[in-house]
């Protein structure tokens, strides 16, 4: 398997649990949304990043201080913005559903987040590659427009039927969900610009002699630890204010810190697979590799949300949001035909 193989490789399967993680956060009860909310948190921002790179990079430490200092601090600003829209990632998903929640996070998430990075990589503004990953990321916006009026229809549907969808809002509460999505998809693009100011630490793992796919854990730990800081301090609040810490005592609560386990694994093996196949695109990969890596994270969780009966009885939308997945994979294919020509150009 050839660079360019294993990069897609790495990103399809990136995609693949970005697309899933999200599962966890309809089935976290009886634990309360804070309770299972920290020890995602501890779980997915600290412990398995931490571990992960300290297996795979002969000095975690040693890398990440030799990122400058001014780099270092705007990565954790913006890990902390990217953990405030997170904080509402969960309220988007228990007010319009995982599959619009997703389908309208990741593709705002998708396009901020891959066009600043573009236009801060020198020598890179210009050529078929990158013209092709502009053009993708309109595609994949007209996509998110698809994905949104299949909501809004199926939000329309179920006020004149007077159908209730376990998990979904209606009126007033559907249009807040939208807003939470739509204020995540920008957080989360701030992630992605975090990643890319944080790659010093990344380039001095490589220089210990850490592969270069697995360089890339040095930068999540920099980034991470502001999205730490944020949903840490906000869940704990939650617990104190509301006394929810009892619910770890609950009866059959350990079936939702399990959830909160899984969930922590899925998301992180999302963003390490996702890091690692950047790493091999060069330096498009966070540009090429981030709106791929979520454009296909999209469809998988409009299936899921399919099998969660969360459009049951919508023929109509359903048909709509199946549109708007198929434009989404059509940027996905550009996107990887852009990589391709990247390659070829720097080989």
């Amino acid at each position: 398997m050839n660079t360019f193989q294993l990069s897609i490789a790495l990103i399809i399967l990136a995609g693949l649990f970005q697309g899933t993680f999200g599962l966890g956060m309809k089935r976290f009860r009886p634990l309360a949304w804070e309770a299972f909310w920290v020890l995602f948190t501890v779980i997915g921002m600290v412990a398995i990043p931490v571990v992960w790179s300290n297996l795979v990079i002969p000095d975690v430490s040693e890398a990440i201080s030799a990122t400058p200092g001014r780099d270092l601090a705007i990565s954790v600003i913006l890990g902390g913005v990217w953990g405030i829209g997170a904080l509402m990632f969960g309220l988007a998903i228990n007010y319009i559903g995982l599959a619009l929640a997703y389908g309208i996070t990741m593709s705002l998430a998708a396009a901020v987040g891959s066009l600043i990075p573009l236009m801060t990589i020198e020598g890179h503004q210009s050529g078929p590659a990158v013209w092709l990953v502009v053009g993708s990321i309109a595609v994949m916006l007209l996509g998110v427009a698809i994905l949104t009026w299949a909501g809004v229809l199926r939000d329309k549907l179920q006020a004149v039927s007077g159908q209730v969808i376990q998990g979904i809002r209606r009126g007033k509460g559907f249009y807040i969900g939208l807003l939470f999505a739509v204020l995540n998809g920008l957080g989360a693009a701030a992630l992605n610009v975090g990643f890319t100011k944080a790659q010093p630490a990344a380039t001095a793992a490589t220089r210990q002699g850490a592969l270069q796919r697995n360089a890339s854990l040095a930068a999540w730990v920099i980034v991470l630890f502001g999205g730490f800081l944020v949903n840490l301090g906000y869940s704990v609040y939650l617990l104190a204010r509301n006394g929810s810490h009892k619910t770890f005592a609950s009866a059959g609560s350990i079936k939702g810190i399990i959830w909160a386990v899984i969930t922590a694994l899925l998301w992180f093996a999302a963003l390490g697979g996702y890091g690692q196949g950047a790493a091999l695109m060069g330096r498009l990969g966070p540009v090429i590799g981030w709106s791929m890596f979520l454009g296909l994270s999209l469809v998988i969780s409009s299936l899921l949300g399919l099998r969660d009966r969360e459009w049951e009885g919508m023929k109509g939308p359903v048909r709509v949001l199946f549109a708007g997945d198929a434009v989404i994979l059509i940027s996905v294919i550009m996107l990887a035909y852009a990589n391709y020509l990247a390659i070829a150009n720097q080989s």
